[in-house]
């Protein structure tokens, strides 16, 4: 049976992540409700959302880092870790994509500029992640 050991050094490497996303995005949000003005009740573009979703979506990565060492220890874990964030991120295009069409009060409002500073505001993380994870750092191990 095998043990997880996760490094205090990986911890910190995903918090400073979640915190440079976090800051990345609200930079590009303020940025682009400048450019880019919405109804003051299209939710998406509240802080808060982006703030909360950017920090879930980092902790979420780090989860299946953590869990992809488990599964695939033979295998190069980084480079199959990009793999599944690049399918992962494409994937969360597509309730931004579908934005345009809702009926839900909170979305209207979305035009495709804005669509595009949404999608944005997952690419940033995204990347963030891909280096923050798979740059070096010692990061988890199993013990059996």
């Amino acid at each position: 049976m095998h043990r997880l050991r996760i490094t205090r050094q990986f911890i910190r490497r995903a918090f400073g992540v979640a915190v440079a996303a976090v800051i990345a995005n609200v930079i590009v949000l303020g940025l682009a409700r400048a450019a880019f003005p919405a109804p003051a009740a299209f939710s998406p573009y509240f802080y808060s959302s982006v703030i909360e979703l950017t920090a879930a979506g980092v902790v979420a990565a780090a989860a299946v880092y953590v869990v992809m060492g488990l599964i695939f220890r033979k295998r190069d874990r980084n480079k199959d870790f990009v793999w599944v964030s690049f399918v992962a991120l494409v994937l969360s295009f597509v309730p931004d994509i579908l934005l345009p069409f809702s009926s839900d009060a909170d979305n209207q409002g979305a035009t495709w500029p804005i669509v595009g500073v949404l999608m944005l505001l997952h690419v940033i993380p995204a990347v963030m992640v891909i280096w923050g994870f798979t740059s070096g750092v010692k990061d988890v191990s199993s013990h059996g």
